[in-house]
């Protein structure tokens, strides 16, 4: 860590971890899903330190190689996201939260399992502030995230906050909304093949050609659908794109470096979806990847993986 680096890490306004925030300000139904504890306001305009624990042992995200899962950097940003909107702008709660982009880039050597469980703190910058009358309807954050002292990575989005006939029009247009069907939960690849050891954990079913695979939902699993959705959540079309690369590049024992993606539309519950991987020739531990379902691209992203 630069000298600069660490001098701003050591100026944080002192953070607790001794519970996690209301759960209904992260928008999750189980506390043990609420990985912030607390927040505090910086001297610069619409800055804020934020304070997470990560578990040592979780059920999804789950460290590899002594190392925790560069994924939990997603989840914290998306929760500092909606927790600042509601906590910090007084943004309702009645309103639906939707990321149009979500990126991040981990320090691997810094991401090691300790004896005690992760308290994690992270300076919140946000901009691109949108109101819609006197309500936020639109950031962008930016964090940075540190553990013991050292700088272990970054993540950025943009989050959209819509009130519920807002999200109406955005989410069904003028066919009005719909009770959707079954989703489609066909029988996952082996889950050595995308570095898991459960068939629960998969989210890539049938293989239709080198590099493509049709996406594999199962609404009953308790952390990508922590409670009931009408789309497929953000994190799983991450998760998507993550499990693709390692099927794809062959090396499910690889660590996730940096991922980012794009959401340009609603992934439906109960229509056939499939993610196809295109491997870069520049970097053979990188992919682009799109997810597409009914003809259109629904999530677009990057991924790059490392060795240790």
């Amino acid at each position: 860590m630069t000298r600069a680096r660490q001098q701003r890490c050591e100026t944080l306004p002192a953070l607790s971890f001794e519970q996690p925030v209301p759960r209904r300000y992260v928008h999750r139904q189980a506390v043990a899903e609420v990985f912030l504890t607390d927040c505090a306001e910086l001297p610069e305009a619409n800055g804020f330190a934020v304070a997470a624990q990560w578990p040592r042992l979780h059920g999804f995200y789950r460290a590899r190689g002594g190392l925790y899962d560069p994924m939990l950097l997603g989840e914290t940003l998306r929760q500092a996201a909606i927790y600042l909107a509601h906590s910090r702008y007084q943004v309702p709660l009645n309103r639906r939260f939707v990321m149009q982009d979500l990126h991040f880039r981990a320090h691997l050597d810094a991401l090691e399992v300790g004896p005690a469980a992760a308290d994690v703190t992270a300076t919140a910058a946000l901009s691109d502030l949108v109101y819609r009358g006197e309500v936020l309807s639109s950031l962008r954050v930016e964090l940075r995230f540190w553990l013991a002292d050292r700088e272990i990575g970054s993540a950025s989005g943009v989050a959209v906050a819509l009130p519920p006939t807002a999200y109406a029009r955005a989410r069904w247009g003028a066919v009005g909304p719909r009770t959707p069907g079954p989703a489609r939960c066909g029988t996952a690849v082996p889950p050595a093949v995308v570095g898991h050891a459960e068939d629960r954990h998969v989210v890539l079913g049938r293989r239709l050609a080198p590099g493509e695979w049709e996406l594999r939902v199962d609404v009953t699993h308790p952390v990508l659908f922590d409670h009931p959705l009408d789309h497929l959540p953000g994190m799983l079309l991450l998760e998507v794109l993550r499990q693709s690369a390692f099927a794809a590049l062959e090396v499910p024992d690889a660590h996730l470096e940096s991922i980012g993606a794009v959401f340009h539309r609603f992934a439906e519950l109960d229509q056939r979806a499939t993610v196809r991987v295109r491997v870069l020739d520049e970097d053979p531990l990188s992919m682009r990847a799109v997810i597409r379902q009914a003809g259109v691209d629904v999530t677009t992203g990057c991924v790059r993986l490392a060795r240790r």
